[in-house]
């Protein structure tokens, strides 16, 4: 691989190395070739000429999408599936496109399509790591690529009314692939045995997005957390692979309390909005109330001063005078 050359991806959160399924895989490709490339996620996504994260620069080319990506680094040495059999390398083609369509139509619709999430969430995941100016619009772009997404892949527009959106069809779809994924993992470090493959990126790159991200909807998360050699596989990865790579914009000083940990995550996003706003609240009423102070104090003295003449002579103007 060329000296100076990059993958340039979203930056993580949650602990994770990515927000994003694209460039989730796109580092599990580097990550499990150990392919000696260095990952920029400080980047502008309009600067990879198709607008969108993620993209390899080598010198004065770039490569965007993963696709490309992928044949970069299999000409160059780096195949992710090279130590599989073909019989396992068949498999992986197979079962990789069977998840795809299980669960990419879900991925779209729960991040970029449902509005309370996208409102709460993803907007400002994506806004966070564009530009300014360009973060007030870049991240609608992902939501019009998820109604593409769900309309062929899910069978309905996410454009009309929330009563009609079929997410507890996708999310049906995607709990049995979850289902089959946890049986053919089973008791195996990988999909395949000891050795990693392309399906294994996909899947961890799905899963660990769904897994760790706090949506207000989200119904996979808690099936997810039921199969435990599935969660014990995200960690593993995340733990193993991207120790480096992986962020988090929350730092816990403290264990949360008893009353704290029952809480939801739309309701902790609600108590901590509610507290912001009555310290704000605060903070603007003694702002006031010393304006208020100040103009009442400098009124009363030149009330004082205008009032100091009443018209009356009293008998000690007139010792004065005659002192005179």
């Amino acid at each position: 691989m060329q000296l100076g050359s990059k993958l340039h991806v979203y930056k993580g959160e949650w602990g994770l190395p990515s927000i994003d399924f694209e460039c989730m895989r796109a580092l599990c490709l580097l990550r499990f070739t150990r392919c000696p490339m260095e990952i920029e996620t400080n980047t502008n996504p309009l600067r990879s000429g198709a607008g969108k994260l993620p993209y390899l620069q080598i010198g004065n080319d770039k490569f965007h999408g993963y696709k490309d990506i992928k044949r970069i680094l299999d000409l160059e040495g780096y195949p992710v599936d090279a130590h599989l059999n073909t019989k396992q390398k068949h498999l992986s083609i197979t079962y990789s496109n069977w998840v795809f369509t299980q669960l990419h139509a879900y991925y779209h619709y729960y991040l970029y399509g449902e509005p309370h999430n996208y409102d709460t969430m993803t907007r400002g995941l994506y806004a966070k790591r564009t530009p300014f100016p360009f973060n007030f619009y870049y991240p609608s772009t992902y939501q019009r690529q998820a109604s593409d997404v769900v309309q062929v892949l899910g069978g309905f527009d996410i454009n009309d009314k929330l009563e009609k959106h079929e997410g507890d069809y996708l999310a049906a779809n995607a709990k049995k692939c979850v289902n089959l994924l946890s049986r053919k993992l089973g008791r195996k470090v990988w999909f395949f045995g000891d050795t990693y493959s392309e399906l294994d990126a996909i899947v961890y790159s799905y899963l660990a997005i769904i897994y760790h991200i706090t949506l207000p909807n989200n119904p996979l998360q808690n099936h997810i957390k039921g199969c435990q050699n599935l969660v014990n596989f995200i960690k593993r990865i995340t733990k193993d692979i991207f120790r480096n790579e992986c962020y988090s914009s929350i730092k816990l000083t403290k264990a949360p309390s008893q009353s704290e940990t029952t809480l939801s995550a739309s309701e902790r996003k609600f108590t901590e909005t509610d507290l912001n706003t009555k310290i704000i609240a605060g903070v603007g009423a003694m702002l006031a109330m010393g304006a208020f102070a100040a103009w009442r104090g400098i009124y009363t003295q030149l009330t004082r001063s205008s009032t100091d003449y009443d018209g009356i002579d009293y008998e000690d103007d007139d010792m004065d005078e005659v002192l005179d």
